[in-house]
């Protein structure tokens, strides 16, 4: 009998070893999952199936994974800075309208996908032109007012909660966007014959005209602020054309950097305020060019015959993410800061277009 006891206490010992040597592996595989996406995704919105849906790829071009599978129309994606929620504008409800979602880890087929959706602005007319407050509690949003025609930028929190007027104007608003320390907010709007890009402090709500010129004046998504907040870049015609412009906050020292007779637009700073990015057609076609913060060290980095648009500095600044559509539909492409090894990420037969970047958990 001691025998046989012996015996079952033995084998249930080694079922035991066994279970915690599959739990390990199993958290050690998890880990490894994560160690493999040490880097943010690119997010986009891609046409699949006859509908836009949320998409997520990595750097190279890897781990494709739908966030989003519906019939309805899902754009224009942007996450806070922590990784921890996803908005994106749809119009699965009848309208244009702000939605969030948690992006999580599933691995296998789908790797990555959306959960816990809410819609936040709730509104029958049109909502976009989102964007988060640096510490993701806060949201910037364009409202539409079909009575008097126009757009006035909104703040909610990130729940959709507290909804404030901001600009509380009759004109036309746009991009709003915050400074990195999020006191501060700017957009661009268009008073009488030609947009302005304003100012206001969020504390003292005062609205100021900093750019004010005789030409349109216009900030661009992704990273308009220099990193500490003091100077901002932005496009403008003033001259007859489109050139790269960079001012105080203030709206003092307009300087203009690109100084060209061709069309220069959509200029974004790199995350250490040292380089501007930005496309331009002095070569004949829309192209990625990148120069010094002071307009110096100009170069072509796309240097190819179809259109290149939309740059950014991926986060690290070690490579720039764009879209081009050299494989005859617009595509997310992305190549190193000197301009090699240029890689199409999204790799679809139809538009992909507004991309963004994912933080991945630590």
């Amino acid at each position: 009998m001691q025998t046989m006891r012996a015996s079952l206490i033995n084998k249930k010992n080694k079922l035991l070893i066994l279970i915690l040597f599959l739990f390990n592996a199993c958290v050690d595989n998890e880990k490894n999952i994560f160690s493999s996406y040490n880097k943010p995704l690119i997010v986009f919105s891609g046409y699949k199936w006859w509908n836009y849906d949320i998409i997520s790829v990595d750097i190279n071009g890897n781990d494709y994974s739908h966030i989003t599978r519906n019939q309805w129309a899902d754009t224009e994606p942007i996450v806070s800075r922590d990784g921890s929620q996803l908005i994106f504008a749809s119009d699965r409800d009848g309208n244009r309208e702000i939605y969030s979602m948690d992006v999580a880890y599933v691995g296998g087929y789908y790797n990555w996908v959306g959960e816990n959706l809410q819609n936040l602005s709730r509104d029958k007319y049109f909502d976009g032109d989102f964007s988060f407050s640096p510490n993701g509690e806060k949201i910037l949003y364009l409202k539409y007012f079909p009575s008097n025609d126009n757009y006035d930028i909104f703040l909610m929190n990130s729940d959709g909660s507290n909804k404030k007027n901001i600009s509380n104007s009759s004109w036309y608003e746009k991009k709003p966007m915050f400074s990195p320390d999020g006191t501060n907010i700017i957009y661009q709007s268009w008073q009488y014959s030609n947009v302005e890009i304003f100012f206001t402090h969020l504390m003292e709500g005062n609205q100021v005209n900093i750019s004010k010129s005789p030409g349109d004046d216009i900030i661009h998504w992704g990273m308009p602020f220099s990193p500490d907040g003091q100077q901002i870049i932005f496009s403008s015609n003033r001259d007859g054309n489109s050139e790269i412009y960079i001012m105080d906050i203030s709206g003092q020292n307009q300087i203009n950097l690109s100084n060209n007779e061709n069309w220069d637009s959509e200029p974004q700073f790199s995350s250490s305020g040292d380089h501007i990015v930005f496309s331009s057609n002095r070569d004949g076609n829309s192209e990625i060019y990148i120069m010094n913060k002071d307009g110096s060290n100009l170069k072509n980095l796309s240097q190819d015959k179809s259109r290149d648009w939309s740059p950014r500095f991926y986060p690290g600044d070690d490579k720039i993410v764009f879209m081009s559509d050299r494989d005859g539909n617009w595509e997310i492409y992305a190549m190193k800061i000197d301009g090699t090894q240029q890689t199409n990420l999204s790799n679809n037969p139809r538009t992909d277009f507004s991309f963004s970047f994912l933080p991945l958990p630590e």
